[in-house]
């Protein structure tokens, strides 16, 4: 499988034991042209119902747990109608799952019996559960302040869990080092086949849309790879002319750590790295310099979209608003929903809004408040 860096434009062959370009970039595949919906198998419920679309090496999955397939429901949140995609009704309770699911398939089918992640928990045990599945060992490197649901979730699956000392970017470091002892790197970050699997939440949506795109598209972001893939996928959409446009992106930070949206502040074209603080109860976006920043920028930028960032006091009242709703998200889910003050004031009065829902409140240690 042909992969590029966006960052300087080599291009190779897809291999385990180069995880990034030389230049530390992130591969991507290059984009598919045209989209014909009639490779979509109407049989199949989950993501793989677009492996025909994925232009893989192989046919079918080898290790499947089901993700993707995900509903969408409509609710009122701070006066307007919005549609709320929850995609922790995935197997391991994180929107995760469709990435780690494409991934884990190609390194399966590249032979790998070893893997190693970062995660402050969703990504751990997202990849865990599908080396479980196929029969790979794992090791997963997370900063000790995770939460302890988390970290328990990536054990039970058999994973070897490392909890890392000090902030985020050391168990990153771990990870890294890791590598050179021949384990091989299955990084949400840096896998192109991972931001392959978000496309498919594009393809899902303009289905349950009726062959639509939305007109704002509200994620949090870390690494951003959810926010990217939506992107990657709704472009190929525009591209085959199945939408009229691609959707207008929002990408939602903790004001305690926001590297993209400085920079999308700032004008420039690149996210510098932001010195760790104060943590944010937001602990999924704890990413002090995406992998993947310039495309983020890009992102944001073609599609008339913004990066918002957030106190914690709203992100707290998100959570409170969204259960009282019946949706029981995490807080860095729930750092969306604390944006759509700001994305209402730019949104026109018929605009169509749609927020995923990244990963259950049951990862996290439940609070009655």
């Amino acid at each position: 499988m042909q992969v590029f860096c966006p960052e300087c434009g080599e291009q190779e062959l897809l291999s385990p034991q180069r995880f990034r370009c030389h230049c530390g970039g992130a591969w991507e595949f290059a984009e598919i042209a045209g989209f014909d919906a009639a490779r979509i198998d109407p049989t199949d419920r989950s993501l793989w119902r677009y492996r025909r679309l994925f232009g893989l090496d192989f046919e079918e999955p080898a290790v499947c747990l089901g993700a993707g397939g995900t509903p969408l429901l409509s609710a009122v949140l701070d006066g307007r109608e919005v549609n709320l995609k929850p995609e922790y009704f995935a197997p391991t309770s994180s929107f995760k799952d469709r990435g780690t699911a494409v991934m884990i398939n190609i390194l399966a089918h590249q032979g790998v019996t070893h893997v190693a992640d970062d995660s402050s928990g969703n990504a751990g045990a997202s990849v865990a559960a599908y080396a479980a599945r196929a029969g790979m060992q794992a090791d997963i490197f997370v900063p000790a302040y995770a939460s302890p649901a988390k970290q328990a979730q990536i054990g039970v699956y058999g994973a070897n869990v490392h909890p890392i000392p000090g902030p985020r970017g050391n168990a990153k470091l771990a990870a890294l080092e890791a590598t050179e002892r021949g384990i091989t790197l299955a990084s949400h970050a840096y896998h192109p086949g991972f931001l392959l699997g978000q496309q498919s939440v594009a393809w899902e949506l303009w289905e349950q849309m009726g062959k639509r795109a939305p007109d704002w598209y509200v994620v949090p972001v870390g690494q951003g790879v959810h926010l990217l893939g939506v992107w990657l996928g709704f472009r190929r959409l525009h591209a085959a002319g199945l939408v009229e446009r691609v959707p207008r992106l929002v990408a939602v930070q903790p004001t305690l750590m926001a590297p993209l949206c400085q920079a999308f502040e700032a004008g420039l074209d690149t996210v510098s790295a932001v010195e760790p603080g104060m943590p944010s109860v937001a602990e999924g976006l704890a990413i002090a310099a995406p992998v993947r920043g310039r495309r983020l920028l890009q992102a944001l930028h073609e599609s008339g979209g913004t990066c918002v960032m957030v106190e914690e006091d709203a992100i707290h009242a998100s959570r409170r608003l969204l259960a009282h709703q019946g949706f029981y998200a995490e807080p860095t889910s729930a750092t969306a929903v604390a944006a759509l003050e700001r994305v209402n004031a730019l949104a026109g009065p018929d605009d169509s809004i749609v927020i995923p829902l990244t990963g259950s409140g049951l990862k996290g240690s439940p609070v009655l408040e």
